[in-house]
């Protein structure tokens, strides 16, 4: 019993250390929560000016790759699901310190918008890469 008692522990264990997100990934993309909130620089697939909590993306910082970021909160989740790079029509920036700038390209590369921490407004689709305190 004992024995069994110990794989098992052991098991879970190894699980959940393979499923775990590190300290790092789970910084870049939010609280988690389904709401833009402080300190987040949110992202949105269909613009309706935030006023839902789905079609979103967060982050806490910087991104210089938004091609392999995917929209989260979907009602009918799409299959493939929706990439964040070519598709966010909207950015509400609630970071407490800094304006975000906005890149046509990954790597940062091609700015085309800087919005101010506070703001929510529509966006061009052309947003590969953002930058906070840029």
């Amino acid at each position: 019993m004992k024995l069994r008692n110990a794989i098992v522990a052991a098991a879970l264990g190894v699980t959940g250390l393979l499923v775990a997100p590190t300290a790092a990934q789970a910084a870049d993309h939010g609280d988690g929560k389904a709401a833009c909130n402080s300190t987040e620089i949110c992202f949105q697939w269909i613009w309706d000016g935030f006023t839902t909590q789905q079609y979103q993306r967060h982050f806490w910082n910087s991104d210089s790759d938004h091609t392999n970021d995917y929209f989260g909160n979907l009602p009918d989740l799409p299959n493939p699901p929706v990439k964040l790079a070519a598709n966010a029509e909207g950015i509400f920036n609630r970071d407490s310190t800094c304006t975000v700038t906005l890149y046509m390209s990954t790597g940062y590369k091609t700015a085309y918008a800087s919005v101010p921490r506070g703001t929510k407004q529509s966006i061009s689709a052309w947003n590969a890469s953002h930058k906070r305190c840029a």
